[in-house]
């Protein structure tokens, strides 16, 4: 059995768990696990289990601020992919989503491909949804770093290859089709 066991042991009134350390309440105070807050049963020929003597606690390592940069050196540029991620931020840019074009372009895209499938036939609205994702690999590749949202999801050429890889497969298979 890979989990700790998770029925009471004999004599507790619950399930017996491993010890870890419960953090102390307030500076001072020693550590306690949790087996040393379990009372055991009252048996008449078990003698009493001393206390293990408190382990020193130790003070919290004070915090120094880092030194002020001069205003005259410019600060080092961190790459994007090393900067760590605020989920705040992220919430931010998810909820303005909607004021993104890039964003509208591809779902209207898609809108009318299917709108062309249903109007017309199965294989004009794959042709037209080929078009959409050659139409991406195009941005893709001419925009500067980082890109559309909707298209920006790994580095530009894998964009740009698995875009077109997708336009191309599509329009063969829209090519194979037998016709309505």
């Amino acid at each position: 059995m890979s989990t700790p066991a998770r029925t009471p042991a004999a004599g507790l009134p619950r399930p017996v768990w491993p010890s870890r350390p419960v953090p102390p309440t307030a500076p001072g105070q020693a550590e306690r696990t949790e087996q040393q807050d379990v009372r055991p049963r009252a048996r008449a020929a078990a003698p009493p289990v001393p206390a293990r003597p408190a382990a020193p606690v130790e003070a919290a390592p004070r915090v120094v601020p880092p030194p002020e940069v001069a205003p005259s050196e410019p600060a080092a540029e961190v790459p994007a992919e090393e900067i760590p991620l605020d989920p705040r931020s992220i919430a931010r840019a998810s909820l303005a989503a909607g004021r993104n074009r890039s964003l509208w372009w591809t779902m209207s895209g898609i809108v009318a491909s299917v709108a062309v499938a249903f109007v017309t036939d199965a294989v004009v609205g794959s042709y037209v949804l080929a078009l959409l994702l050659l139409a991406s690999a195009v941005v893709r590749a001419v925009t500067p770093a980082p890109g559309p949202v909707a298209v920006s999801v790994r580095s530009k050429p894998l964009d740009v290859a698995v875009l077109a890889t997708g336009a191309l497969a599509l329009a063969v298979l829209a090519s194979l089709l037998p016709p309505a």
